[in-house]
């Protein structure tokens, strides 16, 4: 929360110079090169915002299955859609003010130090005329269909937005759970209402009221004009990000009561032989290592458990109970604690089952990594049947193959995306005859994206890190492995899309920037803090001989230093 905080303040702050210097009564060229810089920072200071959105729209649709997170995560992507369209058409308008005149505004200057370099960068102080915003908003003294659509964007985003807050309250609170989510989105409607205030008629510093539009772009330096723009994307990203916050906050923080706790089961196995003693532990949902209950009520299938059947530990109820005969067990009861402030005895209800059998009669099937079986990878899979020789067992599968791998199999799914499921079956020899064995049902899912970054030498230069021009330039674009994705491939980026800063997207066909002269000369025209956007990478998995062409490397932006 702290880094998300001195986020907002930097572009608070970065806001008011922008401001002040707009209101200046005789615009010099050195304010004009002030207001392009803080442009620029203001623009990284969006960046790292983004990024901590993404994680955040991450975090709720990942858990989208969870009774919390179903209803904000059916409303997040409306949020999402809504802050998205509105900053593409402010950053459509912004291109086009560049773009009318982009080598007018360019200028090439020597590197000090270093005669011999020539940078391009963009000269600010060129940027002191108002032609170019004013034909794209006004003809004559009225509005062009372009400021007509900026005032309707700009009057229905805070409307789409309230609206839709409105219908995550409300269907929490009408929806049949049990302990609702208490949202309060108050503070954001109030920077909705601020942040995005709207006057037909605004009066200036001379008393003249002047139409909302012409009051606040009319007859100003193309360069004060961007950034009032950008200010809005500010705006914007720091609005959605309080609500993705807020949201979040809500969920996990709903409460501390004892009426919030729920009850779960701990197993050491998932299940239990008949001579087995069941060390099965009972907790409560917000697992806490200084929790003792008052009071404990247990059965088992309507039998009460004694004393010596159970202990209390770290905040656990532990079982110590020994079930003879297989079969399918209901543990109940009741778990109790006093009211941290009534002293009231309040129960939460345990209600589980404890599976014991006598002897496996299916195959063992795990996939060494993960629960699930990947697409286009080769997953590590251990097969193994109790009192079944391993050089006898022989798996198959209608959704995919399995092949040899050291140490074991390796389960290849089908590359038909619309087969879901692999349906394993499992020969082996038992008793000296061959027998085929239910192996289960695994989902197939699409691996994890690769996280992208520039690799110079031996370094990295990771998203939304500096990288100096040179190092992007002659550096290899990379995608490396997820952290806590364990499988072994490496991962070839085979093409990719690079914008430097305002420059027109370039198409590169191999995994550097220098395969593109036109992307070269786009990076070395840029100054410090341009954002270059990583996007539509192509790359390939390989893992020895195999090969997945179609491996997906997630977008990324690095900044010039």
């Amino acid at each position: 929360m702290a880094a998300k905080l001195d986020t907002r303040q930097k572009m608070i702050n970065m806001m008011y110079l922008v401001f002040i210097a707009m209101l200046a009564l005789n615009i010099g060229k050195e304010v004009l090169a002030t207001i392009g810089i803080l442009n620029t920072d203001l623009e990284s200071s969006i960046v790292a915002l983004e990024n901590s959105s993404k994680s955040s729209y991450a975090q709720i649709k990942s858990n989208e299955g969870s009774l919390d997170y179903k209803i904000a995560a059916s409303k997040v992507t409306e949020i999402q859609n809504a802050s998205d369209d509105f900053y593409n058409f402010l950053q459509q308008i912004k291109d086009s003010l560049i773009n009318a005149d982009e080598k007018k505004y360019m200028k090439e200057v020597k590197v000090k130090g270093d005669e011999d370099v020539i940078m391009t960068v963009m000269d600010y102080q060129k940027m002191d005329k108002s032609q170019t915003l004013d034909d794209y908003f006004f003809e004559g003294d009225l509005k062009t269909v372009n400021g007509e659509l900026f005032i309707s964007s700009f009057k229905g985003y805070p409307t789409n937005v309230n609206t839709i807050l409105d219908a995550i309250v409300f269907l929490e609170t009408s929806s049949e759970k049990e302990n609702k989510i208490s949202y309060n989105f108050e503070s954001v409607k109030g920077d909705l209402q601020s942040r995005f205030k709207y006057q037909d008629l605004v009066t200036n510093s001379e008393g003249v009221k002047q139409p909302y539009l012409e009051y606040n772009f009319k007859g100003f330096p193309v360069i004060a004009s961007i950034a009032k723009l950008t200010k809005i994307q500010g705006d914007i990203r720091y609005v959605e990000s309080k609500i993705l916050n807020e949201i979040l906050q809500s969920i996990t923080g709903k409460g501390v009561s004892i009426d919030t706790f729920q009850t779960l089961l701990e197993t050491s196995k998932p299940v239990y032989y008949t001579s087995d003693v069941i060390d099965a532990a009972i907790v409560m949902g917000k697992k806490d290592e200084g929790y003792k209950p008052d009071e404990v009520k247990l059965f088992i299938n309507g039998k009460p458990l004694s004393d010596n059947e159970f202990y209390i530990e770290s905040g656990k109820v532990v079982l110590k109970k020994r079930l003879n005969s297989p079969g399918t067990y209901s543990l109940t009861g009741t778990i109790s604690k006093k009211d941290a402030d009534t002293q009231e005895l309040k129960s939460i209800p345990v209600d589980q089952k404890i599976v014991v059998i006598s002897e496996p009669n299916s195959a063992v099937v795990s996939a060494d990594n993960m629960k699930v079986f990947y697409r286009g990878l080769r997953n590590p899979t251990s097969i193994s049947i109790p009192g079944v020789a391993a050089n006898t067992i022989r798996p198959s599968s209608n959704g995919g193959k399995f092949v040899k791998v050291k140490g074991g199999w390796g389960a290849v799914p089908t590359s038909d995306p619309k087969v879901k499921t692999m349906k394993v079956s499992v020969l082996g020899k038992l008793n000296g005859k061959d027998k085929r064995f239910d192996g289960g049902q695994f989902r197939i899912l699409e691996p994890p994206p690769g996280e992208g970054s520039v690799k110079v030498n031996k370094d990295f230069y990771k998203p939304t890190e500096n990288v100096p021009k040179r190092y992007l330039s002659n550096g290899m674009i990379t995608g490396n492995k997820p952290a806590d994705f364990l499988y072994d491939f490496i991962i070839e980026v085979t093409s990719f899309d690079i914008k430097v800063g305002n420059s027109p997207s370039k198409k590169v066909v191999g995994n550097s920037p220098r395969s593109n002269k036109q992307a070269v000369a786009d990076i070395n025209s840029q100054g410090r803090g341009t954002v270059v956007r990583i996007s539509n990478i192509k790359a390939s998995a390989k893992d020895g001989d195999f090969v997945n062409p179609n491996y997906v490397v997630k977008d990324f932006i690095v900044i010039l230093e």
